[in-house]
């Protein structure tokens, strides 16, 4: 089945928007911790929603019925991140929490672009 042309610039739009989001999300998890720290939940509360905002466009440019590959290579990239924490010297530390939050929010982000553009078909 072709693609149609405007759906064609919205994966394009969404792909750069994902992009976007990926170096927003490198930068604010590799670099130095700071003397504040937050609250636990509100943690993993900025971890579930950066994923799913990482999976809503990557969802879009990937195409939405792939929603669970899309929620897949962001839960993937957030396994990265972690493990580069760990391996860092930025004062962070991986956390298999963050791992999970990371893959709620990716399938959250990723399912509501999925079952949203189902309801339009």
């Amino acid at each position: 089945m072709p693609v149609r042309p405007p759906f064609l610039l919205i994966r394009r739009l969404a792909a750069a928007a994902a992009l976007c989001v990926a170096v927003i999300i490198a930068y604010l998890s590799l670099m130095p911790v700071t003397a504040s720290s937050t609250p636990q939940m509100w943690d993993k509360f900025g971890h579930f929603a950066a994923y799913a905002g990482l999976a809503a466009p990557l969802t879009l440019a990937m195409h939405p019925r792939r929603w669970l590959a899309a929620a897949a290579v962001a839960t993937i990239y957030g396994i990265g991140l972690e493990v580069a924490q760990a391996l860092g010297d930025a004062g962070r530390e991986a956390s298999v929490l963050d791992a999970i939050a990371n893959l709620l929010g990716a399938l959250l982000g990723a399912a509501l672009i999925r079952f949203s553009a189902g309801m339009r078909s």
